[in-house]
């Protein structure tokens, strides 16, 4: 009674969790349509076999037994969702339905099967014999995609790295209870099988059922997570938006100890100004095209903001998450990003898209432009053009 309780409680909670990523489904990086899809399938599935347990109820059977083989439509939906992750995708595109044509397949013939009366003793072996090399096909195709795509990503930008950190624990995490999902599926169909007990996998259910509410209670209650590669971009198109607003690799308070005499002494004369310094800054950087200049300088900002270079060098220095080395390259990306949406590549290339916003070599922009935005930049331009198309 436990066990079918668990279950159906699983169920439930992968409902409220689908809830609750709608409400901030716009917002939310780390979510997209193929997770919605996987957590309905199985919650569906869930509250279908704790109701049945607990009811005994005929027609709920019925349906289970109709419903259960939608379930290998979560393999390739696992991979798709990894997929969007690292495109930082939200939508399902048509070219990604060649994922479901053996999932379809699978029950097409299983319907001919059933209906025809054609299957034999060891249909349930054969079955399991394809799901199982199935399975693990795709979970090396997907441990590849996140091995090259995210868990060995690096960048030279402090808080870009920061947000690759998170994603990258985030995949883990949910690869890990992936797999071994995977193989207890596999493991309880090969016991079921040898003990004439075919049963779609339903022996244990209760393992799953405690393994999906970690899941689901990880993602309500870790909001942080809920975050990916463009963060950083969506925080900056707000301040671009806003006369005040600043960016969030700013603080408030000092990020580390002041132990020097002249940084306390500073600290004490300018604390007043601080937050009026982060909007200065923001402003000016991110609405003017000083910094095409290859050689602008922290001596440059102070001379054009009239603030005195100190007093900069101790904002960035215990205010700032990020060198100011790295925030040129920030906002000599935003401004290439703007150029590329007003067209600037149409009639010039990439090299000379680099040269133009401040940098002075293509490597050192290519490596920055897919630090900030998680793609290459002739990636960005192939989704920007598709996306005029479709407008």
């Amino acid at each position: 009674m436990i066990e079918n309780l668990i279950i159906s409680f699983s169920g439930l909670i992968g409902f409220l969790t689908i809830f609750l990523i709608l409400l901030r489904y716009r917002t939310n990086r780390i979510t997209n349509s193929y997770l919605i899809i996987i957590f309905l399938i199985v919650s569906t599935r869930m509250l279908l076999i704790g109701s049945f347990t607990i009811i005994n109820d005929s027609f709920i059977l019925i349906i289970l037994n109709k419903y259960n083989n939608l379930l290998i439509a979560i393999v390739p939906c696992i991979y798709l969702y990894f997929f969007n992750l690292i495109k930082d995708l939200k939508k399902i595109e048509i070219k990604n339905y060649i994922h479901f044509i053996i999932p379809l397949s699978f029950n097409l013939i299983d319907y001919f099967l059933e209906n025809y009366d054609l299957k034999t003793v060891n249909t349930a072996y054969y079955y399991y014999i394809f799901f199982t090399i199935y399975t693990f096909a795709y979970f090396i195709l997907i441990y590849n995609l996140l091995n090259k795509n995210i868990w060995n990503r690096t960048g030279e930008i402090r808080i870009v790295i920061q947000q690759n950190q998170l994603i990258r624990k985030w995949s883990i995490y949910l690869f890990s209870f992936f797999v071994i999902i995977a193989i207890r599926l596999i493991a309880v169909l090969f016991l079921e099988i040898n003990n004439n007990n075919y049963n779609f996998g339903s022996s244990y259910l209760w393992i799953s059922s405690v393994l999906w509410l970690i899941i689901y209670f990880k993602i309500i209650t870790s909001p942080e997570i809920l975050y990916g590669y463009n963060f950083l971009n969506e925080k900056i198109t707000e301040q671009k938006r806003s006369e005040n607003a600043t960016i969030s690799f700013w603080t408030d308070t000092p990020i580390s100890e002041i132990n020097n005499i002249q940084d306390l002494q500073l600290k004490e004369k300018i604390k007043s100004s601080i937050k009026k310094y982060m909007g200065e800054v923001d402003q000016f950087s991110f609405h003017h095209q000083a910094y095409r200049n290859a050689k602008f300088s922290l001596t440059d900002l102070s001379n054009k903001l009239n603030i005195p270079k100190s007093h900069l060098t101790y904002l960035f220095k215990y205010h700032s998450k990020i060198s100011f080395p790295e925030y040129k390259k920030i906002v000599r990306i935003q401004d290439g990003l703007e150029l590329i949406h007003s067209g600037y590549l149409t009639t010039n290339t990439y090299e000379s898209l680099a040269k133009e916003i401040g940098f002075t070599a293509y490597n050192t922009f290519f490596v920055s432009f897919k630090d900030v935005t998680g793609i290459t930049p002739q990636e960005y331009l192939v989704r920007l053009l598709k996306n005029k198309h479709f407008e």
